[in-house]
């Protein structure tokens, strides 16, 4: 059995403290995972997104609500709430400090509603002993924002008004203890005390604690998969593995499972690196097609003399070299789901072939005369906006109304950040499993630093990024941001969060240059255009192929070395862009 004065003096104590006590997390570790993204509108805390909230807007929430659902609606809906937010502070921290013993992951709860501006703990007992199932906790809760919301629009009453903190601790104790633990509130500012003092047992020990169950809304705790384990589902390491939670990820498989079960085209489009063949390989396995093939092909990596040949197939002697017949994509996907990667770098007489066989429902060999049927169903992807390159002409309309029948876009990475922390423990674990590794895990610094990163490569460049870290750093260390450095260049800049005095800071770390610069004599080329339009010098003085070179080096350092978003500003296809950029 533990107490306060063995194993835990103070849960509020002085950041410090962990250099005598040895306590995981301590204070001063837990306000490291405080990170800010003012670049896009995010706060971070232990990775899961969070906001600020003035408390007069609470309390004017608060008021709203109970007069129009009532207090004791009011009550369950703001109880309930804090339990979700203690149930998830509690994994968050689990998953982030698997090294520590229960006494110490304990006290990040009070500390975590600390740093959340909620409350001040004081520590008045603490008896844990989960051998024997023994919990007591009796709390002293000082500066309660629920008490100045609740007295400022009430004033004194007769009910305690400290609803969110006492689901908060209710739901951070029982998530990380395994078994129902319900908090009370036996004094309460609201109701006149100095102070708010709260005491914590298991469920069983409660007399009456019916009505506790019902603010909760508990009763089936202990089946409750988000109070029990990670968000990711399962523990596969298979590659073809979905991961996330964030919003714009679940609307997307939303839509993927609607589609799933029909036989309709689907148009999955997106930036390079989002995972389009990953959602394409899934629409496959929820289909009804499952049992049949899937074939993918990516069409940028098609010479256009073997587009042909290569999706239909070819006969013998049809050509030099053909010295024997074979089928191509549509023949071996029949049945089942072809898969077209990159769809906009086939060439316009290729796309009219394409559409003569989804019409036509069938193909005709390279060197042959016979018509041979396929029932395909065909999943296209592209990175670049379709209608705009039929505006451009350089995409057929009619092979476009074809495609887009339904279209599935897939968010970059920025767009869905809650799903960074899932998808970093995913990596992790599939890498150290390949690699015969044991990294122990990341750095709130790194993991605040990939929160705020823009991911030009989004999916991809995270998986690169933790597959390196997991080869530079040693077993049994934490993954950090210097461990993905190559050379004197960091990929990462930190990000803005708390320093140990509670303020806000900033490092930043040197940025990675991705490609060379221009190479030139005297002024850039681009400069010396830019005079010259403005009809300053009368001789432009650089080649077209300088300007040219100079233009795609500026957009490939402009995209952080993103073929796809170099292409974009650039106007010309990603094709285009690669073959100019390995002819330099």
């Amino acid at each position: 059995m533990s107490n306060p004065g063995a194993c835990v003096p103070d849960l509020l104590s002085d950041p410090q403290d962990h250099l005598t006590l040895g306590h995981v997390p301590t204070l001063e570790q837990l306000a490291e995972t405080v990170a800010f993204a003012p670049q896009d509108g995010s706060i971070w805390l232990c990775g899961q997104r969070v906001m600020l909230m003035h408390s007069l807007a609470l309390g004017a929430l608060r008021r709203e609500l109970t007069e129009t659902i009532g207090l004791d609606k009011t009550r369950g809906l703001f109880t309930r709430l804090g339990w979700m937010a203690g149930a998830r502070d509690a994994q968050l921290v689990s998953e982030r400090w698997p090294e520590g013993d229960h006494a110490a992951l304990f006290s990040a709860g009070p500390r975590l509603h600390s740093l959340q501006g909620l409350v001040k703990n004081e520590v008045v007992r603490f008896e844990f002993d989960n051998a024997n199932q023994h919990f007591y906790a009796e709390f002293l809760w000082h500066n309660s924002i629920e008490d100045d919301s609740h007295i400022a629009a009430h004033g004194i009453g007769s009910e305690s008004a400290c609803w969110m903190q006492i689901g908060y601790a209710s739901g951070y104790a029982s998530t990380l203890l395994g078994r129902l633990i319900v908090y009370r509130e036996v004094e309460c500012r609201s109701t006149g005390h100095s102070q708010c003092r709260i005491i914590g047992k298991p469920a069983q020990q409660w007399p009456d604690v019916q009505g506790d169950l019902d603010h909760f809304n508990a009763e089936d705790f202990l089946n409750r998969s988000a109070y029990t384990g990670s968000d990711e589902p399962g523990d596969s390491e298979d590659a073809r593995h979905m991961v996330g939670v964030s919003s714009a990820f679940t609307a997307a498989c939303h839509m993927l499972r609607r589609v799933a079960s029909t036989q309709a085209t689907v148009l999955f489009t997106g930036e390079s690196g989002v995972g389009k063949e990953l959602f394409a390989h899934r629409l496959y396995t929820l289909g009804p097609r499952s049992k049949k093939p899937f074939i993918a092909l990516n069409c940028a990596t098609l010479p256009e003399n073997l587009v042909e040949s290569e999706l239909f197939g070819v006969e013998r002697g049809a050509f030099t070299g053909a010295d024997r017949s074979r089928s191509g994509r549509f023949e071996r996907a029949d049945g089942g789901t072809l898969f077209l990667d990159e769809i906009t770098t086939l060439s316009l007489a290729s796309q009219g072939k394409l559409l003569r066989v989804l019409q036509e429902g069938e193909i005709e060999r390279v060197g042959g005369s016979k018509l041979i049927p396929v029932d395909v169903r065909v999943v296209a992807a592209t990175n670049l906006d379709l209608l705009e390159e039929v505006k451009a002409g350089r995409f057929r309309e009619d092979l476009y109304y074809r495609l887009n029948v339904y279209p599935i876009h897939l968010p970059p990475l920025r767009e869905r950040r809650d799903d960074i922390p899932l998808l970093m423990n995913h990596f992790l674990r599939r890498f150290c499993q390949r690699h015969g590794r044991t990294v122990s895990g990341f750095t709130s610094r790194l993991v605040n630093a990939f929160l705020a990163h823009p991911f030009a490569g989004n999916i991809r460049e995270l998986q690169n990024l933790i597959e390196r870290g997991v080869i530079s750093a040693q077993d049994h260390e934490l993954m950090d941001i210097h461990h993905l450095a190559l050379g004197a260049s960091n990929p990462l800049n930190e990000a803005i969060g708390l320093n140990a005095h509670g303020h806000l800071a900033m490092t930043p770390a040197p940025a990675v240059a991705t490609v060379r610069p221009a190479k030139s004599e005297g002024e850039p080329p681009l400069r010396r255009l830019a005079d010259f339009l403005r009809g300053e010098p009368v001789v432009l003085g650089s080649s077209l192929e300088e300007l040219q070179r100079s233009l795609v080096d500026t957009a490939m350092q402009r995209s952080q070395g993103n073929y796809t978003v170099a292409a974009q500003m650039l106007g010309m296809t990603r094709a285009q862009l690669s073959y100019r950029v390995k002819g330099r």
